[in-house]
């Protein structure tokens, strides 16, 4: 019987440690082929322009090809579920905001996944927020002046959003300042040009990326942050949280994902790769021109930030009173 257990205990042993050379071995080859990664929106909205520069800004690195693969809809559980159930090899690379995972997984009823189980942030690339913006044919030159507006017209005012964070953002604006302004999604940012432009928008809650490009070609015109604390790309913007909306903080960061079961030596790899990336002179200008600020963390402390951001977003989705759908 003992003999029987120790051989028994002695197969554990071997299979452990040919699983663990098997996945340092992979990691010393890693990548040796082609690297997928994933997008949750389609091409020309702002999510899509940070995949492509970075997967661009990868390529020296990785030194294999890489292919970006537009997977939209549903607010980005499509993308989200078919990056969780690919293999764990770190050839299908999810180029994403963590944060709006933990947004979808509270603001829907159908829950495909659950990200903070089944993915993994390997790294990050630069923490954002979203803007208060209007178009800048229209008269309203700060904050103070639009609330005004808002709650003179009730539910005559419309504002416009394009992703979870700006859904949360304008959920909370309309609860705490208790506004009528009814929500009218897009499906990108430059869906909602037009609209802004002729007026059958009044104000929206837009992603860095489109707002500050926007506002460069004079469309449009950036009232305040979301975030609680001032980022250093644009040190002179205040926080909607500073101009009276205490406690509106909707803070996010971009990042790279794998699916859990990834080896760790492969994510470690996956977290060196961007952290080199980060540290570029291009990326550094990008995220600042982008109205982000760049953000290089281990991949343990990424993942800790990931888990830490998933709590949050389900207490600010109460906060907000946002129902979730169906």
């Amino acid at each position: 019987m003992l003999k029987k257990a120790l051989a028994a205990g002695f197969g554990v042993w071997v299979a452990a440690v040919s699983s663990a050379g098997a996945a340092w071995a992979q990691a010393d080859v890693y990548p040796s082929r082609e690297v997928k990664i994933v997008c949750a929106f389609p091409p020309g909205s702002g999510a899509d322009v940070w995949v492509r520069f970075f997967a661009e800004q990868a390529r020296p690195f990785i030194k294999q090809p890489i292919i970006v693969d537009n997977r939209p809809g549903a607010s980005g559980l499509i993308a989200t579920t078919y990056s969780a159930k690919a293999k764990p090899d770190g050839y299908t690379l999810f180029m994403h905001s963590p944060t709006s995972l933990a947004a979808n997984y509270f603001m829907f009823k159908d829950k495909p996944i659950d990200p903070s189980k089944e993915m993994i942030t390997a790294a990050t690339l630069l923490k954002f927020t979203f803007y208060l913006t209007v178009a800048a044919n229209r008269p309203w030159k700060d904050v103070k002046d639009l609330i005004a507006y808002a709650k003179e017209k009730g539910d005559k005012v419309s504002y416009a959003t394009t992703a979870p964070p700006g859904q949360l953002m304008g959920a909370l604006f309309k609860e705490f300042l208790q506004l009528k302004a009814v929500e009218v999604p897009y499906r990108t940012g430059p869906d909602s040009v037009n609209d802004f432009i002729s007026g059958a928008v009044d104000f929206g809650f837009l992603d860095g990326v489109f707002s500050h490009a926007q506002q460069r070609a004079g469309n449009m015109r950036i009232l305040a942050s979301g975030s609680k604390e001032r980022l250093s790309a644009h040190p002179d913007m205040p926080t909607l949280h500073e101009l009276g909306l205490t406690g509106l903080d909707v803070p996010g960061f971009f990042g790279v994902m794998a699916p859990t079961g990834t080896p760790p030596a492969v994510i470690e790899k996956i977290n060196q790769i961007f952290l080199d990336v980060v540290a570029t002179p291009a990326s550094q200008e990008f995220i600042l021109k982008s109205g982000g600020e760049p953000m290089r963390l281990s991949a343990g402390e990424a993942q800790k930030r990931f888990l830490e951001s998933f709590d949050e977003w389900g207490r600010l989705i109460k906060v907000a009173k946002i129902e979730p759908k169906g």
